[in-house]
């Protein structure tokens, strides 16, 4: 998704937004035992913390399309 519409979509969830890269941006919200979930226009993922999100190895995984 692009940087408006990740921006968009995190503030009325009250999440943030991040640049994945390739100017590819997600919604992650950050939970309290310090995992991420992020949300892209085509998957869901969890990542054990920010490390994973940033290598790309998630624990689970939804595809959405």
């Amino acid at each position: 998704m692009t940087e408006e519409q990740a921006r968009q979509i995190a503030e009325l969830m009250g999440a943030d937004y991040w640049n994945s890269g390739g100017e590819m941006y997600l919604v992650i919200f950050r939970r309290a035992d310090g995992s991420i979930v992020a949300l892209s226009d085509e998957v869901v993922c969890e990542y054990e913390n920010m490390e994973e999100l940033e290598t790309g190895k998630p624990s689970r995984s939804i595809t959405l399309r």
